[in-house]
């Protein structure tokens, strides 16, 4: 029983995390939509998703499972961007601090 409830502790964690990233991620890509740093952190949500994908389908030894969490997790981080919105700002070189 123990080692079951660790094991959803860490997937819950591991979501956590995904969603978090993944929206920081976001932010950085439309932060920078006009630069080529766009496609830097464009190809990371693409890797972070790879990488998430792996971790749940080791965990839960399930692909129903995996497919259900990754879908869940990307339409919770879809509705922060749609209803928290990306954070917008300005580069600010730092001789100007």
């Amino acid at each position: 029983m123990k080692g079951k409830m660790s094991k959803w502790a860490n997937i819950i964690i591991q979501s956590i995390n995904y969603i978090i990233i993944n929206y920081a991620l976001s932010n950085m890509a439309l932060f920078f939509h006009s630069s080529l740093l766009h496609i830097l952190f464009f190809a990371s949500e693409f890797w972070l998703v790879g990488e998430y994908w792996e971790n749940i389908l080791d965990e839960t030894k399930s692909k129903l499972i995996t497919i259900i969490l990754t879908v869940s997790c990307f339409c919770v981080h879809i509705g922060m961007v749609y209803f928290i919105g990306y954070i917008s700002g300005t580069l600010i070189r730092f001789e100007n601090v």
